[in-house]
């Protein structure tokens, strides 16, 4: 069985499709018109896109879906794009492809917040710190701290195997219920705010998760918590996190996911105290695209032999 694709592939990746056995009329869609989809075609490879912006309002191509049996989005979440792409009869994330990098990114900033860093760095002029200045006041340490993760999928499995391998404990909540990863304590999401020390959202934006850490969440926080967003900016209630921040409610923040998103300039955010903030790339590493490619060739050779797609949603 051969598939027509449409696709938001970089050309260098493009090539590669022509050589899938099932994979036969490959075509590229123009990213001027990124949402101006065929319906003509059997598979859809569709790329958000590198600007910040809510797809969720484009307007619906004539006759949607038409032959189209698969989509295959590249990103983990589902938000930010159009509502009639999931009209279409299989709709595939890529859940999974960005978890080692996003996970490694987890464990650095926790570790810088331990470690103080970059505020101990020195450089030529400065002072060095008397040792026994550091016997009073020692660097933090992730051995026996407690990581709390909102979400347990793959993003938050990883998590929990490196925070383990530093000597720390995990516990997480997750909307499923039932048993977490080996070592990883499965408690209601009261029980996770007020015992982390690290507090990492790793759940996805739905309408359950909006504002879903507000200030009456935060209240509930061990005083002092390090929170740590790589999901969506929408979980976190922006104004609640300030406030939290300028009392030392939470102590610190390292946000790579902010609402607004991108955060404009003079917001309130930027002068907020012990906040980090990167432009939402945790995702990012070498591997990334060619995981991407793999899963979307796999899955459509699962298309082609009747196989269950990986990663369908809603299921």
């Amino acid at each position: 069985m051969s598939f027509s694709v449409a696709h938001h592939f970089a050309p260098a990746t493009a090539t590669l499709l022509t050589q899938h056995p099932a994979i036969g009329d490959v075509r590229a869609i123009d990213t001027a018109d990124r949402w101006g989809l065929p319906t003509d075609v059997d598979v859809i490879f569709a790329l958000h896109g590198s600007d910040d912006e809510s797809h969720a309002d484009a307007p619906r191509p004539a006759g949607w879906p038409g032959q189209v049996k698969l989509v295959q989005i590249a990103s983990s979440g589902i938000d930010g794009y159009p509502e009639w792409l999931f009209e279409a009869p299989q709709v595939a994330t890529a859940a999974g492809t960005s978890a080692g990098p996003i996970a490694e990114y987890v464990l650095t900033v926790i570790l810088m917040h331990e470690k103080r860093l970059p505020a101990m760095q020195v450089r030529d002029g400065d002072a060095w710190v008397a040792q026994d200045a550091m016997v009073q006041n020692p660097l933090g340490s992730l051995d026996g701290k407690t990581v709390g993760l909102i979400g347990m999928g793959e993003i938050g499995a990883r998590v929990a195997k490196l925070a383990q391998a530093f000597g720390a404990r995990v516990v997480a909540s997750r909307r499923s219920g039932g048993a977490g990863p080996e070592g990883v304590e499965i408690v209601p999401l009261e029980a996770v705010l007020a015992r982390a020390d690290h507090l990492v959202i790793a759940a996805p934006l739905s309408p359950e998760t909006a504002g879903l850490l507000d200030a009456v969440a935060f209240a509930k926080c061990r005083r002092g918590v390090h929170l740590v967003n790589i999901a969506r900016g929408g979980i976190v209630d922006t104004g609640a996190l300030i406030e939290a921040l300028m009392s030392g409610q939470v102590g610190a923040a390292s946000l790579d996911v902010t609402d607004p998103e991108p955060l404009p300039t003079g917001h309130p955010l930027w002068s907020a105290p012990n906040v980090r903030i990167t432009p939402h790339v945790a995702w990012s590493s070498a591997g990334t695209p060619g995981r991407i490619f793999k899963l979307f060739a796999e899955n459509v050779g699962r298309l082609a032999t009747g196989e269950p797609v990986r990663n369908l949603v809603g299921k």
